[in-house]
């Protein structure tokens, strides 16, 4: 709960319900982290009936919401928390996250975004407000919208890594490699093991061709995510390999009959070799063999081929096990345009990439 509340609130709400509150809330945002959405709805639940109107409570049950897919309802929790503090930048954040990522609605996303801006207080706040505004400008092409916006950042150490690191990754977006890494070795000073920063790092080493430095951020970023726990919503392996299955019978009929003899396996992560060689760390599948359009033309071996899924890598992007079998779906689907011959270039032109 917002610390700045409680005076406000203080003649409504008394102490000890101000500390069930809290309690509620941090037992409701823990279990939402950790995948246990009916449990952390219980306990948003719980707090509306201490409080029915407290916004911290609305933005949590927004927060599960959108998790669950349930878009319309989380913004309406959303909207409710706004209502009732008109000052309070997070359900305005939230809901742009939302308008920007799930809607593809960039101008509804930015007016929240302005919106937040207006009524942030606190530095954490301007700062997820003003990077939320580049990286919308940046998905939508506004290069030098982007960058003015950018300039507005203090040039001061931010409070969390977070934001050096969401800095460093808009700058990488622009083509400016040496802003960048300035923002990304900030993250790092804060945080030695911020596995993210380290591969948005080996990405600016990538960008620039200094493949040796690259390796070095990448080895790092593998030994750091492997000396993670694995997500709450990890599935067994035998659920995972079914779910890969599935989604290979569910691609279209002739390209089913192409993969015939082209094994789709699951691992864990990529190998220390792979990242040695230059492959990235995160990626979540890997074609491994020849292109069919080459090999039909030379007659190569098509039992040399396979496609690996990596499990870990893939659920990590992912925030529920549906999503996870969307991001099998997906990846799969990736791969086995690699193995069509489609570059990376012509993957994203089809939202593949």
């Amino acid at each position: 709960m917002r610390q700045d509340d409680d005076d406000k609130e203080s003649d409504t709400v008394s102490q000890e319900k101000l500390d069930q509150l809290e309690a509620l809330l941090e037992q409701g945002w823990s279990n939402l982290h950790q995948g246990r959405f009916a449990d952390a709805e219980k306990a948003a639940r719980a707090g509306l009936a201490v409080e029915p109107e407290m916004p911290d409570i609305y933005t949590l049950l927004g927060a599960i919401a959108a998790h669950q897919g349930d878009v319309e309802v989380a913004l309406g929790h959303y909207e409710k928390a706004s209502e009732i503090d008109p000052e309070y930048v997070q359900p305005l954040l939230y809901a742009a996250e939302l308008h920007f990522g799930v809607l593809e609605d960039p101008v509804g996303a930015m007016e929240l975004c302005e919106r937040a801006l207006e009524v942030a207080e606190e530095e954490d706040e301007y700062l997820d407000a003003l990077l939320l505004k580049a990286e919308i400008h940046i998905n939508e092409g506004e290069e030098d919208d982007a960058r003015k916006t950018l300039a507005d950042l203090p040039p001061t150490d931010y409070p969390e890594p977070v934001f050096h690191l969401r800095a460093g990754q808009a700058w990488l977006d622009l083509d400016e490699f040496d802003r960048a890494e300035k923002e990304l070795q900030k993250a790092i000073a804060q945080e030695g093991d911020f596995a993210d920063a380290h591969h948005a790092l080996g990405l600016v080493h990538a960008a620039r061709d200094h493949h040796d430095r690259m390796i070095e951020a990448f080895v790092r970023v593998r030994d750091l995510d492997l000396a993670e726990p694995a997500a709450p919503w990890a599935l067994p392996k035998e659920r995972f390999a079914e779910l890969a299955e599935k989604a290979h019978a569910e691609l279209p009929e002739r390209i089913r009959e192409l993969l015939a003899n082209v094994p789709i396996l699951v691992e864990d992560y990529p190998s220390r070799q792979q990242v040695d060689e230059g492959e990235d760390p995160r990626m979540m599948g890997f074609f491994s063999g020849v292109p069919h359009p080459e090999a039909s033309s030379v007659g190569g071996p098509p039992h040399l081929d396979h496609v690996v899924l990596y499990q870990r890598n893939i659920e990590r992007v992912a925030h529920t096990p549906e999503e996870v079998a969307e991001e099998i779906r997906v990846t799969l689907i990736h791969e086995t345009g690699h193995f069509l011959g489609l570059s990376e270039e012509e993957l994203e032109e089809m939202g593949l990439g």
